[in-house]
């Protein structure tokens, strides 16, 4: 009898051909700007400030920078520009009626607000180097180029929650009711689900620098100079992507089922990126000044507004259709193994987009061999791999298709197919070096009739430790344990599950000195 498990957690558009080159137009005035429409974009250039982020809310556009003036614009076409307290005002947000600035200057005011982006008040504002800052599930949440965590529910009265000074924290955003930040430095994801307690998972390899995360339709997306760009539903696990050309992204948004990212050249094309799901990339070189950092970009009203650190302001309106399309990802990946195949249950995604799911994508891969199998929506389960090796870890990802595309594929869950589905805690390399972590397989834990693995915990004995696990969507665990001891391990499992305990037969690893 096959188990399911059940939810444990939780294309080209027309508008595409106006992401074209900016056209420049001269400079204007202190009180007011005026924009000259062009083939894509909107070019303005305001009067020298260094632009360096972007928000819209409240039914207006709101940039600030590291200089001493606020951009504001109803239309992101005609733009007025108000004085401001100098400062290095590198983030903004709108939440609990008010915009918020925040500088990264890490002295002097370091906040101001405003209830309309118009008129503003400094404030002494928390201390530090503030380089992100959103609004969501009722709070402010910020960060700094020094590993520091704040959080407001007011926008005035700030708590510092954590501080870890390894991290060098360039972005954070809100959405599926958590908080992610990304670091520059060790290359990490920061997570909170509520603002105050904060874990962090690595996003691809250690010390690969990411920048200007963002959330839409589902996912999380983080960028590298290198060209990569990584997806994630919840921040703990991501699939990486390559989006070429490589450059430094400082900023993205998400905006009529589209990302937009922004930022510097490497060589001597600077580009906007754009995605639909966060998957797959376009870039569109920007002939405007090609060398220019473009730090800022937002969406409201059916247009993006982009900002650059030469005092440029650009905007683009979008045409035409701006519902849902894509779906977003399935809400999980699971099911059962076999002796070497993989049985997969789709999970319907939480929006089905713009017309009716008609099938599903999972994508297999031990990053040697990958394989793909195509479900329908109507037969469950409807996936099934075959020829693949027991024993051997996979990665199991699932994308969710309608008329429009593929979705974002859900975060990657690991799978062991086994010759005989029964209760094992084995290594799969029966001699190891005590150099080398021991990582145990636990495999064959039992679903109840109603195919849900069950949450209690799994005890793992090693020699003479004691290890605990909770079974994945695939009823398994991985567990590794680090410098092993020299000698012959016995390894053996067991839980409670359903009111049922169960034991497995004891297998040994030989552990050899350095």
């Amino acid at each position: 009898m096959w188990y399911f498990h059940k939810i444990r957690r939780g294309m080209s558009y027309a508008f595409l051909s106006f992401i074209l080159g900016l056209a420049a137009v001269p400079s204007f005035g202190v009180a007011a700007s005026a924009v000259t429409p062009s083939k894509g974009w909107r070019v303005t250039t305001a009067p020298s400030d260094q632009w360096y982020a972007a928000t819209y809310a409240a039914g207006r556009f709101v940039v600030v920078g590291h200089g001493v003036s606020v951009a504001t614009s109803s239309n992101g076409a005609s733009w007025s520009v108000r004085p401001a307290p100098n400062g290095s005002w590198q983030s903004v947000a709108y939440g609990d009626g008010k915009f918020v600035a925040l500088s990264a200057l890490g002295s002097g005011p370091t906040e101001m607000t405003s209830s309309n982006g118009l008129q503003w008040s400094v404030r002494p504002g928390p201390v530090g180097e503030w380089t992100g800052l959103t609004y969501g599930g009722g709070r402010f949440v910020a960060v700094s180029a020094q590993g520091q965590f704040i959080t407001s529910t007011d926008g005035v009265h700030w708590q510092a929650t954590w501080t870890r000074s390894q991290f060098v924290l360039n972005s954070v955003s809100y959405g599926n009711g958590r908080f992610v930040a990304v670091d520059n430095a060790d290359g990490d994801a920061l997570i909170s689900l509520n603002g105050l307690t904060w874990s962090f998972y690595p996003i691809s390899t250690p010390g690969d620098p990411w920048y200007a995360v963002t959330y839409g339709n589902g996912v999380f997306s983080a960028f590298t100079p290198s060209g990569s760009v990584a997806t994630s539903m919840l921040g703990y696990d991501w699939v990486t992507h390559r989006a070429s050309p490589a450059q430094q992204i400082n900023g993205s948004t998400f905006g009529c089922n589209t990302f937009v990212a922004t930022g510097q050249a490497t060589g001597r094309v600077n580009n906007i990126l754009t995605s639909h799901t966060g998957t797959s990339w376009s870039a569109t070189p920007v002939p405007a000044d090609p060398s220019a950092n473009w730090t800022a970009i937002a969406f409201g009203d059916g247009r993006f507004v982009a900002a650059d650190t030469a005092g440029t302001l650009a905007s683009l309106p979008v045409p035409g259709y701006c519902g849902p399309t894509v779906a977003t990802p399935p809400k999980d990946v699971s099911g059962n193994v076999a002796n070497a195949q993989v049985w997969t249950y789709q999970h319907p995604p939480l929006s089905s987009g713009g017309a009716p799911v008609d099938g599903y994508l999972v994508t297999i891969s031990n990053g040697r061999q990958s394989a793909t199998c195509h479900a329908p929506v109507y037969f469950e389960p409807n996936c099934i791999i075959r020829g693949l090796t027991n024993r051997v870890v996979y990665q199991v990802t699932t994308q969710v298709h309608n008329r429009f595309g593929y979705s974002a594929p859900t975060d990657p869950e690991f799978v062991i197919p086994v010759a005989r589905w029964t209760l094992q805690a084995i290594v799969a390399t029966p001699t190891i070096t005590a150099s080398r972590a021991a990582t145990i397989q636990v495999t064959g834990i039992i679903a109840n009739a109603a195919g849900i693995y069950p949450q209690s915990p799994v005890t793992i004995h090693f020699g003479v430790q004691t290890l605990y696990c909770v079974a994945n969507p695939f009823g398994e665990c991985l567990v590794s344990v680090a410098h092993p001891s020299v000698g012959r391990i016995a390894i053996w499992a067991s839980y409670t599950g359903y009111g049922t305990f169960y034991r497995s037969a004891a297998s040994y690893v030989t552990v050899q000195p350095h």
